[in-house]
């Protein structure tokens, strides 16, 4: 391994806190050799909560995943998740220079940094500017303009953000941790480019990444990402249902919807039976299976349907050509891509890494979408200026580097 380039991507979710290492080939090419996957302690709804509990979550990840490899890891692309995440769309225009009139770099910056001027509240901090789409002098449908000659640039762009304190709580537990935070990412702008292909991104796209504290929707049209919003609505909801309407605690709950959870009613026979321990109680007893898909059902037809309401008030639903994609923990409910197809109306299928080399049984689970395409940006970053593969270190402005991904990315 001694010459090889690390890549290592880190996701702190609700549920799991997931950290893969990869070694970068000279064809360009990834090879996955630690895997860390641990129960996150001091998250909530992809928030910390306990800076103490999160910190030794992190180093249970990273540490598994480093013994696994062989390797220490100083530095990881990180991804940001979680209710506090908010974004919108916004434009900008501005005017070329007559004497100038070939679109530069430094045109480009400009409209975009017009396109966000303003919109950004004091308490929230940027994470993405996405660009969209570029307009020149009424031509629709540019995606990057460089080069080309015009009067009037309109530039259009999806800006995410997140809560400072939530940020900056999620950067001091990668400082205590000792992991040097190369990139914050967009959870789901990341998990799409793992899992999504080029026609879907390109004719459109609704992708739900249904986790244990909230469930992140996006939607790719024009191979860009257009909307996206957050639900904090997730798997642990499901689990606190069980736990309530069975009279048992939340570790039993979140083991019966793991080991028989289901959506659908056709899906088991009317005499299957389990057993389940009460709570406060040392005896086994059996109810009906279709007890629990009488409480999973409604609370995942709930999280689906106001999905679809959001999606609807955002005006993009008709976009949506290429049907609903499902992942995150959640999307392994058996059903559940059958109940999503009834609610949407769109053809519904789960996503999942396509990874094809070793340790592929491991890490292509919809619930490693995320940091998979943690390991893709990192990637990318790197070959695309081949001088950085000497020494990865950052460089340039945020908004440079979202220009720069976005052309090499999609």
């Amino acid at each position: 391994m001694k010459g090889e380039i690390l890549l290592a991507g880190l996701d702190i979710g609700t549920n799991k806190t997931n950290t893969l290492i990869a070694e970068l080939r000279e064809d360009n090419t990834i090879d996955i050799v630690g895997v860390g996957s641990v129960p996150s302690q001091g998250v909530k709804r992809g928030v910390i909560i306990d800076l103490d509990q999160a910190v030794e979550s992190v180093r249970e990840s990273v540490g598994n995943a480093e013994r696994m490899a062989g390797v220490q890891i100083d530095s990881a692309v990180v991804a940001v998740n979680g209710s506090h995440i908010s974004s919108f769309n916004s434009q900008g225009v501005i005017a070329i220079s007559k004497e100038h009139p070939e679109i530069t770099e430094e045109d480009i910056e400009k409209v975009i940094e017009a396109a966000k001027a303003g919109v950004i509240a004091p308490e929230r901090d940027l994470i993405h500017v996405l660009p969209r789409e570029f307009i020149l002098d009424g031509q629709k449908g540019i995606l990057d303009p460089l080069g080309m000659t015009g009067s009037r640039l309109e530039g259009k762009v999806h800006i995410v953000t997140g809560s400072v304190t939530a940020i900056q709580n999620l950067l001091k537990c990668m400082e205590i941790a000792g992991i040097e935070v190369d990139e914050l990412i967009f959870g789901n702008l990341a998990c799409g480019n793992a899992i999504l292909n080029r026609t879907e991104k390109e004719l459109g796209v609704l992708l739900i990444d249904m986790g244990a504290g909230s469930s992140d929707i996006s939607i790719f049209i024009n191979d860009n990402i257009a909307y996206s919003s957050i639900l904090p609505l997730g798997g642990i909801q499901v689990t606190n249902d069980l736990a309530i309407g069975l009279k048992i605690s939340i570790e039993e709950a979140e083991r019966l919807k793991i080991k028989y959870g289901n959506v659908m009613e056709n899906y088991v026979s009317p005499d299957d039976v389990i057993e389940i321990m009460r709570r406060n109680e040392s005896t086994k007893e059996s109810i009906s299976k279709k007890y629990l898909i009488d409480i999973i059902e409604p609370r995942v037809h709930e999280i689906f349907s106001l999905i679809r309401e959001e999606v609807e008030r955002s005006n993009y639903l008709s976009t949506v050509t290429q049907g609903v994609v499902l992942t995150g923990g959640c999307a392994l409910l058996p059903g559940i891509t059958d109940l999503a197809s009834k609610v949407f109306e769109r053809n519904v299928h789960i996503g999942r890494p396509n990874y094809q080399g070793e340790l592929n049984d491991l890490v292509n689970e919809p619930r490693f979408s995320t940091v998979m395409g943690l390991l893709d940006y990192s990637m990318e970053q790197i070959t695309a200026t081949p001088s950085r593969r000497a020494k990865r270190k950052k460089s340039g402005s945020t908004l440079q580097k979202a220009i720069n991904w976005l052309r090499d990315f999609f």
